[in-house]
C-alpha cells in the first residue's frame, strides 16, 4: 500500500512538472528563483537562454544580469540591490512592460515582469517571472498608430471642411450680393454688365473649387481616366493663357510665356487633364506671388530619340512667397496648405497640388518643385507624348493665303514663325525695319504678288507698328493684306490697333494651330469665309430637351431661343421617349438629354430611342447635357447610343461647335 502511495505521489510531481514546463514554453514565460543574499539563481526555466539570448551560466551566476536586460518602456531604471533587499516577504515589484533584446538574434520582445519576495521551504528567496506580451504590445501599438492616422485624417477633413466652407461661401456671397446690386441698378446698363461679369468670375471660382473636390474623389477611388486623343498644343496653351493672363493682370503681375524651339504642335494625350494641371500650377504661382511680381511660363519640347514621341517640359517660375523645406515634403499631400503670415487670406482647398501630381503620374510624367521662402518657387512638369504628323492640307490655298510678311525687331520670333509655316506652301518673308517692310510691300504690289497676311511685332525699327499698319490701311493694295499684331496685352492697345487697320492679335509663342484658328475667325468676321460659316448655327433648329430641373430648363430654353432655336421641354426620360414617338419623322433636329432624371434616366431613354422602329431613330443626334463630366461618364453616354456629351454649366460656344460638328457629320453621310 505504501508503495502505491509513493508511486501516486511521484506521478503527481511528474505531471505537475510536465504541466509547468508546458505552460512556460507555450507562453514564452521566463521564471527564476534566486537568493536574497547573493542573487545567485537556484532555479531557472529551460527556455531562458533561447528567449533572452544570454548564456544560462551568466544568468545563474547573478540574476541581475538578466534584470538589467529588461528595460522599462517608461524609461525607469531596473530595480537596484537596495530596492530588492527592502522588499518585505509577500511584497513585490511590478513592471507593466519590459523591452528586451535577444543578444544573439537581435529580436525585440516585450514582457510583463514581477519580482516577489517569498519564503520557500523556510528559506528567504525571490521569485522572478517574465510573461511574454509581445503580441499584445504590437497589437496595441498598431491600434495606437491606426488611431493616430484616423485622428490626423479627421483633423485634415475638419480643416478641409472649414476651408471649403469659407472658400465656397466667398464666391456664393459675391454672387448673392451682385444679384442684389443688379436689381438696384437695372436702369444702368454699364453697371449691370460689370456686375454680371463679376458674377461670371465668381461662378468660375465656385466651379473650380467643386471640380477640385470631385477630381480628388475620382482619383482616390481609382475611377479617374486618361484620354488619348489628338490635340493641338497651341490651342491648349491659348486656353490656359486666357485664364492665367487675366488673373495676372488683376494683380499687375508680369506674366511672360516663352518657348524654346517648339516645332511639334499636334500630340496624342488628354488635353483636358493637361489644361487642368497647368492652370493649377500657374494659378498657384499667380495666387502666391505679390502684386507687381513676376511669373515666367516656359515650354520646351525634345524628340525622344528617333521615335514619334516627344518630351514636353513645362516650367513655371515665380518670385512669390516661396515654401519652407518642411512644407515641400508634404506639398503634394491632399489638404496640405502652408499657413504663415504671407499666405493669410489666400483661398484654396489644399487639393490642387495633390490632383496635379496624381494626374501627371497617371500620364507617366514627372513633377518637381524647387522653392525658397521669400524668393519664389519653380515647378517643372515633364510629359512624354506621341507626336502627330501635321497635315496642313489645302487650308491655306482654300483661304487664298499664298504670301506672308512678318515684321518684328525680334529675329528669333520671326524665325520661329517661319519654321512653323515651312510645310504650308506659303511664302514667308520677314524683316526688322519698318521702312524695309514698306519697300517689300510696294514691290510686291507692283509685281502683282502682294502679301495676303502681314504680322506686326510691337517693336519695329524706324517706325511704329501702328504707323506701318496705317500706311497699309490707306494704300490701295491688291490683295488687301490682313494685319495681325503680335502682343500679349491686346486690351490695352485694341482701340489704337483697330483704328490703324489691325484685325486682331496673336499671343506668343506662335503655334500653327492657334494661327489657323485665328485666320478662320477673321475670315468669318470679314465675310471671306463660307456662307455656312456666317450663318447662325442654331437658327431655325428644333430640339427636344429632357431636363427635370426647372431653373436649368429655363436657362437652356432662353439661351437656345436667343440663338434662334426652338425647344420642346419634358421633365424625364420616359416623357422624352413618348414625345419623340408621337412626333413626325424629322420634326426634331436633335435630342438633348439630362442624365439624372426621375422615372427614366438619360442613358435608358437614349437606348430606347435608338431601338424604336422608325426611320430617324438611329440617325437623330442625341446629346447628353449633364453635370457628370468625367471620361467614364462620356463613355457611358456613347455606349447608350448618344453622339456627344456636354458638361454643365452650359457653355454656348461649346454647344454651338458640338452641334455644328454633328450637323456636318450628318450631311457627309
Amino acid at each position: 500500500m505504501k508503495e502505491n502511495d509513493n508511486y501516486s505521489l511521484d506521478n503527481e510531481v511528474r505531471f505537475k512538472e510536465w504541466f509547468f514546463d508546458y505552460v512556460i514554453n507555450l507562453n514564452n514565460t521566463v521564471a527564476a528563483v534566486f537568493s536574497a543574499k547573493d542573487f545567485k539563481v537556484e532555479f531557472l526555466t529551460e527556455n531562458a537562454e533561447e528567449i533572452i539570448g544570454m548564456p544560462r551560466d551568466v544568468i545563474i551566476s547573478d540574476i541581475r544580469n538578466l534584470i538589467k536586460n529588461g528595460v522599462k518602456t517608461d524609461g525607469e531604471s531596473p530595480p537596484s540591490n537596495e530596492e530588492l533587499r527592502k522588499l518585505q516577504i509577500g511584497e513585490s515589484i511590478e513592471a507593466d512592460t519590459l523591452e528586451t533584446k535577444n543578444q544573439k538574434t537581435g529580436e525585440i520582445r516585450y514582457f510583463r515582469g514581477s519580482i516577489r519576495h517569498s519564503e520557500i521551504d523556510g528559506k528567504d528567496r525571490f521569485l522572478l517571472v517574465w510573461a511574454d506580451i509581445t503580441d499584445e504590445v504590437k497589437r496595441n501599438r498598431q491600434m495606437e498608430e491606426m488611431i493616430e492616422v484616423a485622428n490626423a485624417a479627421n483633423a485634415a477633413k475638419t480643416s478641409f471642411l472649414a476651408n471649403m466652407s469659407h472658400d465656397f461661401r466667398t464666391p456664393m456671397n459675391a454672387i448673392t450680393n451682385f444679384n442684389l446690386l443688379i436689381a438696384k441698378n437695372s436702369d444702368n446698363p454699364q453697371k449691370v454688365r460689370d456686375y454680371t461679369h463679376k458674377i461670371g468670375l465668381a461662378c468660375q471660382n465656385l466651379l473650380s473649387l467643386l471640380n477640385d473636390v470631385l477630381d480628388m474623389s475620382k482619383i482616390e477611388s481609382g475611377k479617374a481616366d486618361i484620354n488619348h486623343e489628338e490635340f493641338a498644343l497651341g490651342l491648349l496653351l491659348e486656353e490656359v493663357n486666357s485664364v492665367i493672363a487675366f488673373q495676372a493682370k488683376a494683380k499687375q503681375i508680369d506674366y511672360q510665356v516663352h518657348s524654346g524651339g517648339v516645332e511639334q504642335d499636334l500630340f496624342i494625350g488628354d488635353k483636358k487633364r493637361i489644361n487642368e494641371i497647368l492652370v493649377n500650377i500657374l494659378g498657384n504661382a499667380i495666387k502666391y506671388t505679390q502684386n507687381g511680381g513676376k511669373v515666367d511660363f516656359s515650354i520646351n519640347e525634345e524628340r525622344s530619340g528617333s521615335s514619334d514621341y516627344w518630351d514636353l517640359r513645362f516650367v513655371v517660375k515665380d518670385n512669390g512667397v516661396g515654401m519652407s523645406e518642411e512644407f515641400q515634403q508634404k506639398l503634394f499631400d491632399p489638404f496640405s496648405r502652408e499657413i504663415k503670415e504671407a499666405t493669410v487670406g489666400i483661398q484654396g482647398t489644399g487639393l490642387g497640388m495633390a490632383i496635379s501630381r496624381n494626374l501627371v503620374q497617371m500620364m507617366g510624367g514627372t513633377i518637381s518643385v524647387e522653392s525658397e521662402e521669400g524668393k519664389g518657387s519653380t515647378f517643372t512638369i515633364t510629359l512624354r507624348l506621341q507626336g502627330v504628323k501635321q497635315e496642313t492640307g489645302d487650308f491655306w490655298k482654300n483661304h487664298g493665303i499664298h504670301r506672308m510678311l512678318i515684321i518684328d525687331d525680334n529675329m528669333e520670333e520671326c524665325e520661329k514663325i517661319q519654321v512653323a509655316l515651312k510645310d504650308t506652301n506659303v511664302e514667308v518673308f520677314f524683316c526688322t525695319s519698318g521702312y524695309r517692310a514698306i519697300r517689300l510691300i510696294e514691290a510686291g504690289d507692283e509685281e502683282n504678288r502682294g502679301f495676303d497676311i502681314i504680322i506686326l511685332g510691337m517693336q519695329i525699327r524706324s517706325i511704329s507698328c501702328f504707323e506701318l499698319a496705317a500706311f497699309v490701311r490707306d494704300k490701295k493694295l491688291v490683295p488687301k493684306p490682313i494685319l495681325i499684331l503680335l502682343t500679349d496685352d491686346w486690351e490695352e492697345i485694341a482701340g489704337e490697333a483697330r483704328d490703324a487697320g489691325i484685325y486682331d492679335f496673336l499671343q506668343t509663342p506662335f503655334f500653327l494651330s492657334t494661327f489657323k484658328q485665328l485666320m478662320e475667325d477673321i475670315l468669318k468676321r470679314t465675310g471671306k469665309g463660307s456662307k455656312e460659316q456666317n450663318n447662325n448655327v442654331l437658327e431655325g433648329m428644333h430640339f427636344l430637351a429632357a431636363e427635370d430641373n426647372d431653373i436649368n430648363a429655363d436657362i437652356l430654353a432662353e439661351l437656345m431661343n436667343m440663338e434662334g432655336a426652338k425647344i420642346d421641354r419634358v421633365t424625364n426620360g420616359q416623357e422624352a421617349v413618348e414625345k419623340y414617338m408621337s412626333a413626325e419623322v424629322g420634326e426634331y433636329d436633335m435630342i438633348l438629354l439630362d442624365i439624372h432624371m426621375p422615372v427614366m434616366n438619360g442613358y435608358q431613354a437614349a437606348k430606347i430611342i435608338r431601338g424604336l422602329d422608325r426611320p430617324d431613330a438611329g440617325k437623330i443626334p442625341i446629346i447628353a447635357m449633364t453635370a457628370n463630366a468625367y471620361a467614364d461618364d462620356v463613355q457611358r453616354a456613347i455606349d447608350a447610343g448618344m453622339n456627344a456629351h456636354l458638361s454643365k454649366p452650359i457653355d454656348m460656344k461649346v454647344v454651338e461647335s458640338t452641334i455644328m460638328s454633328l450637323k456636318a457629320n450628318m450631311q457627309s453621310t
